[in-house]
């Protein structure tokens, strides 16, 4: 037990809930009636066209079955409850919705300033989802000629008028939708040029709720597949998360001519019912590496008193016993992916296990006292000749199923077994899907990560992902050659925020329930990096050159915070071109941070090799997770434990990573190198875009200080339900000017609505106490905080503020529903700093504690 331990809250009060201020900027500007009927009458027409010569299509190949399409609705602004219009016109069905980004303006749509004037901001607006058949889309275009008449609309249909109003387009779902925009052609083209026989890929269909639909969908598409002569080796129907997918091969000459002309005549390609087709294989795990040395550390033997793992790693498969590694994991093995494997080829599991236990070995940290599960989620590429081969998602899984299995497992067993490691709060995901960059859509992953969280009360800790390709710069290399060190770092700060559309997050790492890790550029290495190499920085702990880059669902912060990834060098390009360009240092020498690898023969059981990456930063994230399980077992085993009891581990473990992320002297740095005039007044949620709630320092979460105290509060909510937590001020500090500093950290976990575009059910929040000690919020934006499910707020201030003893900070945290009514009680974690300058002479622990304490004896449970 520290000197200090954190403080636990008294239990708190129930005050009537504040409501929410909702706010932002004014609707956008819409064309008038005559000139949006000239506009849509084109599309319109051309969507019955099209929808007839489908029909008559569809009714020669295939007779007997109803012919259906996907109507793609496009609109500018927001229409509220319009799935209930949908639902009244017989034979449309709602598919669903996806939030647009980034609409350009034009002459018809467009924001204005204050002033009246147009301005060039982009755009929000939304994709409606609906199929329909002949009937109910006659019924739609009549509903058109209503409203291109200027007529009333009937009473229960008049959500359509507001969609009208406000359309962008109007069209079917086609070829560009579920083949070109997916990147799967980009996989095809590749396995038929290295002449694979049998082509796999991934058919996502529409969900359908209805079973008979359901069976209706996979025969039409099953059908298909085999008149390619094609097969079906998988089927996954998840209802809680709105997937179906099937796992199909095709023979490669089904496939050359998709490549040749995208399948304009090949009825798979135009069949209604699948949403996407997609490449398998794609979540993978990389370490490269050139060279190994001998761990010449001794390393501490793990002995039989290690607790039970409270970490699970999906992974790759372990080289388990390596010096580092020995006795220290729990390996789970149920497909037998170990028979895949060459003891060389047991990169990335060792790496990642290695700093789950070890962190970075160059720091020489003390081991974790807890072992470690792991469950082979990759196995190597039978199709990569290199050696060793690169580890990725087997190709006759579906990943979503793959991962559902192996979480319920965990918990619930398989069959008549027990789950294996029901114990588990945090699960390690340092592996990202290479082709499924985000973009407003959620991916069936980060659903299932989403609907996986709330089930079991589990933190996800997802790495963002990692953008490897080429910096390109605006100038010469000579010129570049001759900048100073500063120089070069704000050019290549400046070069990535450029390329931010190429470096999206990762799926899964927009789960809203997940938290996501992005990579800082530091570590322990000290030795000389690569001959010819350039350093990207002057300066540590600023956002590594390959992160994946944020926001994340409805824009909210993603990655949330950053952990040591190890520092990023480059080296000049080979390849010819105009301007200067690097190459990001890919193989395994430093510098880097140090982890367990196998060596160059199957005996060697000490070798080492430096790495970097997002994935390096969510496992000591994950390390960390486990090292604060136990301060809060300690505090658990104290006065107030029950607190600690009554919400679930993840979520404490949720808030207090979080609690533990600061922006530090990066924010500074980042501020010089990208502020200007036109984005100043964004420019806090612009930056979040690259370092989330900061760089993660989980020591200060530990414990407590003379001059910084932190306080647990926590509970569980229904919507419409407030909890008033209250934190003792300390006396001394009153009317002393001096530097202090605030921070409160809320945490929850949310069940979702899948057929609501706002997706989380649950919307938690506090309205920060700003006036009690005078402070101003510093740091994350105050909107973009409030989007999650994770609100970390930072206030500083110097002024004296006058209060009296028994006065407290109140902090009311407050739940609503978001996406449809919520049913569920949701458990929330709150942590609260207060940290002053240090050398003021007050013992600000001893006041704040002994305040707790009697307010413990006190307060009664409600």
């Amino acid at each position: 037990m520290p000197e200090r331990p954190l403080l636990i809250l008294p239990i708190p009060t129930r005050p009537e809930m504040r409501r929410k201020k909702t706010g932002g900027g004014g609707p956008p500007h819409i064309p008038s009636h005559d000139r949006q009927v000239e506009r849509l009458l084109p599309q319109f027409t051309a969507l019955q066209n099209a929808f007839e010569a489908r029909r008559v299509r569809l009714l020669t190949e295939a007779a007997g079955i109803i012919p259906e399409e996907v109507i793609v609705l496009e609109t500018v602004g927001t229409v509220d409850d319009f799935i209930a219009a949908v639902r009244n016109i017989e034979g449309l069905e709602w598919l669903g919705e996806i939030e647009e980004e980034d609409i350009p303006p034009d002459d018809d749509f467009f924001v204005t300033n204050q002033a009246g004037v147009a301005t060039s901001k982009m755009l929000q607006g939304r994709l409606f989802l609906i199929l329909s058949n002949h009937q109910a889309l006659q019924q739609m275009l009549s509903l058109w000629n209503v409203w291109q008449a200027n007529r009333a609309l009937p009473w229960g249909l008049r959500k359509w008028n507001d969609l009208i109003s406000q359309l962008l387009d109007v069209r079917l779902w086609g070829v560009r939708d579920r083949l070109v925009e997916t990147g799967v052609l980009d996989d095809w083209k590749e396995r038929v040029e290295h002449n694979a026989e049998i082509i796999p890929c991934e058919i996502e269909l529409w969900f359908r709720s209805d079973r008979r639909r359901q069976d209706a969908a996979r025969a039409r598409v099953t059908g298909l597949v085999h008149t390619l002569h094609g097969s079906i080796r998988n089927e996954a129907i998840l209802e809680e998360i709105g997937y179906h997918a099937l796992l199909a091969e095709l023979p490669i000459d089904a496939i050359r001519p998709l490549i040749e002309n995208a399948g304009q005549d090949l009825s798979l390609i135009q069949c209604e019912q699948i949403q996407f087709f997609r490449a398998t294989g794609q979540m993978v795990g990389i370490i490269f590496g050139d060279e190994t040395t001998t761990d010449v550390h001794t390393v501490e033997a793990a002995q039989q008193s290690l607790g039970e793992p409270v970490v699970a790693l999906l992974d790759g498969l372990p080289l388990q016993n390596h010096s580092r590694l020995l006795s220290r994991l729990i390996v789970d093995d149920p497909d037998g992916f170990e028979a895949y494997y060459q003891s060389a080829e047991r990169r990335h599991a060792t790496a990642m296990a290695s700093l789950i236990l070890h962190g970075d070995i160059e720091a020489a940290e003390h081991p974790s006292n807890r072992l470690l599960y792991v469950r082979p989620i990759l196995r190597p590429d039978q199709r990569d000749w290199h050696q060793p081969r690169q580890e990725t998602m087997p190709e006759n899984s579906l990943v979503v199923d793959l991962i559902h299995r192996s979480v319920r497992r965990l918990f619930e067993g398989e069959g008549n077994e027990p789950g294996v490691a029901p114990h588990i709060c945090v699960i390690n995901l340092s592996i990202g899907i290479i082709d499924r960059l985000f973009e407003n859509a959620m991916s069936p992953l980060a659903r299932l990560l989403d609907w996986l969280a709330w089930k079991y009360q589990v933190l996800f800790v997802v790495s963002a992902g990692n953008h490897t390709h080429p910096i390109e710069f605006e100038m010469q290399h000579d010129q570049v050659a001759a900048l100073s060190p500063k120089a070069l770092q704000t050019l290549v700060i400046k070069a990535i925020a450029k390329d931010a559309r190429h470096r999206r997050l990762l799926s899964p790492a927009e789960a809203v329930n997940a938290l996501t890790v992005g990579a800082v550029h530091h570590d322990a290495s000290t030795g000389p990096a690569i001959p010819r190499s350039i350093q990207p920085y002057c300066n540590d702990y600023l956002p590594s050159v390959i992160n994946a880059q944020g926001m994340g669902y409805r824009r909210a912060i993603k990655p949330e915070i950053l952990a040591q990834g190890g520092r990023v060098v480059l080296q000049e390009s080979m390849q010819q071109r105009d301007n200067a360009t690097f190459e990001v240092y890919k193989l395994s020498r430093q510098p880097g941070q140090r982890v367990a690898s196998p060596g160059p023969t199957p005996g060697d059981l000490s070798n080492t090799l430096y790495t970097r990456g997002t994935s390096n930063a969510a496992a000591i994230t994950s390390r960390a997770a486990s090292w604060l399980y136990d301060v809060l077992e300690e505090l658990r085993r104290g006065n107030g434990g029950e607190l600690i009891e009554a919400v679930p581990h993840a979520v404490w473990l949720k808030a207090l990573l979080v609690h533990a992320a600061n922006w530090g002297t990066a924010a500074n740095i980042l501020t010089q190198a990208l502020r200007t005039p036109q984005n100043s007044h964004q420019f806090k949620e612009y930056i979040t875009r690259l370092i989330g709630y900061g760089i993660i320092n989980p020591v200060r979460v530990s414990e407590c200080t003379e001059y910084r105290v932190t306080a647990l509060g926590g509970g569980v909510l229904n919507r419409d339900q407030a909890h008033v937590h209250r934190f003792p001020l300390p006396p001394s500090l009153s009317g002393v000017r001096c530097r202090r500093r605030l921070i409160i950290t809320l945490a929850w976990i949310t069940p979702i609505n899948i057929f609501h575009q706002n997706w989380r059910r649950a919307n938690l929040w506090f309205t920060p106490p700003l006036e009690s000690l005078r402070l101003t919020r510093q740091q994350a934006d105050g909107r973009a905080v409030q989007r999650g499910t994770v609100q970390h707020e930072i206030m500083e201030g110097d002024s004296a503020t006058a209060f009296v003893d028994g006065d407290n900070l109140e902090i009311q945290v407050n739940c609503r529903s978001d996406a449809g009514i919520l049913e569920d009680a949701v458990p929330y974690a709150l942590a609260t700093t207060l940290e002053v300058a240090e050398g003021i002479g007050v013992d600000i622990y001893n006041e704040i504690s002994i305040r707790v304490h009697a307010a413990q004896i006190r307060v009664a449970p409600k």
